[in-house]
């Protein structure tokens, strides 16, 4: 007589030893932690900012927004930003746009090398951009100097500082933007239009404003949108040439309202900033997403045309050499130069040459050398914990079908439409009481980091993930194989080189960030980006700001060439 089935218990159920029962409790925790991290360290920040603007000595008001409102300042400081967003626009896309034409629509033999010296842009940081244009372009500089020895009588009337020289130095740091974004749609474009064109007689010029350009209207809107965003963010460029004159823009005025520590104002405006680089940043994105290039030709025979330089190729090639002599060369040479000087402004002799300056910085002074060693040990420990959360929430999103997994992926994405000092900002607000105090300590500066660098990676890993088969996932969750084991074993094999670039790509950011740690930062704990900015109240001169300046360009360039080997290359448009 057979005995009765024995109802099954439920560990013989699950038939997992200890060790993986623990691993499936942890797998069910990991999004409940993930919602935590974005909830308290991406949202909480921000809702704090909106709290204290309403908040006027521990009372609700509305003191700040009518102080901020019916300040002249502030609408001098819109203007402004106006002004040299406009400026930046209108340059980045004669710039890019011209360089990404001669690439992809005519017969430039020298494409590849076009490409490098655009990449080359990327290493230059745009703060160390705007040292360069003051020692070449102010008054006493390497081109005074040059003039005074062609003509010594010369009066020398150009202004380095001011609105129209912060829109250029912006400008020539973010014309790769556009120049990537029109390269690539040019790229794909295949418009049996522009062959008709041709075969009814139609001239390049017409051929070009008439057919090609049309094309790729979008893609100049979305890069447009995104140069708007990035420069009205932008804190060291303005400050530097912008400050020194009087001319307020939005991130300086939030910055002076700092210093004198009008808090609600601080939060008013920063609010005002928000939401422009917000929306901004969105209505890029839906662009980016609806945008169209060209229409396919239905023979399946490629119309790609090239246009012929002919007599015109010394002279594009002349300009192109001249550009990239000035916006590469010339920066890198006065940088380095001014770094060997015993003191900047004494003439290019060999006994005003010194090596001294690098003994300095690597000299063990706590002054020079703490915020390197600061610097690295933020960004690689912020890039490695932002790359763990990043590489979480990108699996869920892909392996996870459900309407969370895209909130969380969502609001995780959302610092990436905020500038940085937003983002200090609203860590200020956040950690300077207790029982979470973390202002004037080097953690509230990590932390800022990895929210800021989170989104980053996520878009880095994004992309390598749409490619992933869902089905091997599937089956181990089948087999019983816990969440944990399936995301080490074989969700991180597939986008490791991704992943690797992301935590580059943010370690890169840390180096040449400035707001973040310039708000946050306090004694000992100063990063490179404070001691660019702050170096020349210490009692040291440009030439010792050179110098820091060709360490930062070093190491910048040694982690984009190692950058390149991962595929990824536009870690700019993340500043």
């Amino acid at each position: 007589m057979n005995k009765p089935l024995r109802k099954p218990t439920k560990a013989s159920s699950t038939n997992n030893p200890p060790h993986n029962r623990v691993g499936l409790r942890l797998g069910s925790a990991i999004p409940f932690l993930l919602f935590f991290i974005v909830v308290v360290f991406i949202l909480y920040p921000v809702v704090m900012i909106g709290i204290n603007s309403f908040t006027e000595d521990g009372h609700f008001s509305f003191a700040s927004y009518r102080q901020a409102f019916t300040s002249p300042t502030t609408y001098k400081a819109l203007l402004n930003t106006l002004e040299m967003v406009l400026g930046v626009l209108l340059l980045t896309w004669l710039i890019g746009g011209s360089l990404a034409f001669v690439r992809q629509k005519t017969d430039f033999k020298y494409k590849s090398l076009l490409d490098t010296l655009v990449f080359l842009s990327f290493t230059i940081p745009s703060y160390i951009l705007s040292i360069s244009w003051i020692e070449v372009m102010s008054r006493g500089g390497y081109l005074h100097r040059l003039l005074r020895l062609i003509y010594p009588p010369i009066r020398y009337g150009i202004q380095a500082y001011s609105i129209e020289a912060t829109a250029i130095v912006l400008a020539l740091h973010l014309y790769p933007l556009v120049y990537y974004g029109i390269s690539n749609a040019l790229k794909i474009m295949d418009s049996p239009m522009e062959q008709c064109a041709r075969v009814c007689g139609a001239k390049r010029w017409r051929i070009i404003f008439t057919v090609i350009l049309p094309l790729i209207v979008p893609s100049f809107l979305s890069t447009g949108l995104l140069v708007v965003s990035r420069s009205m963010a932008n804190f060291g460029v303005t400050a530097q040439l912008a400050l020194p004159v009087g001319k307020q823009v939005l991130t300086t005025r939030i910055f002076s309202a700092m210093t004198d520590l009008n808090l609600p104002l601080v939060s008013v405006l920063s609010l005002i900033l928000v939401a422009l680089s917000f929306g901004l940043f969105r209505l890029s994105e839906r662009v980016i997403n609806n945008k169209r290039y060209a229409m396919v030709a239905s023979t399946g025979i490629s119309t790609k045309m090239k246009f012929k330089l002919g007599k015109g190729r010394g002279l594009v090639g002349g300009l192109i050499a001249v550009f990239f002599t000035v916006t590469i060369a010339l920066p890198m040479v006065t940088i380095a130069l001014s770094s060997f000087l015993k003191r900047w402004g004494l003439p290019l002799k060999q006994g005003n040459m010194t090596l001294n300056n690098y003994a300095q910085l690597f000299s063990g002074n706590n002054i020079l050398t703490q915020p390197l060693i600061n610097s690295l040990c933020y960004g690689i420990s912020a890039a490695a914990v932002a790359a763990v959360v990043a590489s979480l929430i990108v699996y869920y999103d892909r392996f996870k079908h459900a309407r969370w997994t895209k909130w969380l992926l969502n609001l995780a994405q959302l610092p990436i439409a905020f500038p940085n000092m937003i983002l200090a900002v609203g860590a200020m607000f956040a950690w300077i009481h207790e029982p979470f105090k973390l202002y004037g300590t080097g953690a509230i500066i990590m932390v800022t980091y990895t929210v800021l660098f989170i989104p980053i990676c996520i878009k880095q890993m994004l992309g390598a993930s749409k490619n992933m088969d869902t089905s091997l996932d599937m089956a181990a969750q089948t087999m019983g194989i816990p969440l944990m084991q399936r995301f080490t074993k074989l969700f991180i094999p597939q986008i490791k080189e991704s992943l690797i670039a992301g935590v580059l790509v943010c370690f890169l950011i840390s180096l040449r960030e400035i707001p973040i740690s310039l708000l946050l930062y306090t004694a000992g704990t100063q990063t490179l980006g404070v001691m660019l900015f702050t170096i020349q109240s210490n009692s040291y001169g440009l030439e010792m700001t050179s110098t820091v300046a060709v360490v930062v360009i070093a190491l910048s360039l040694t982690g984009n060439l190692i950058l390149r080997k991962f595929g990824s290359r536009g870690y700019a448009k993340y500043e």
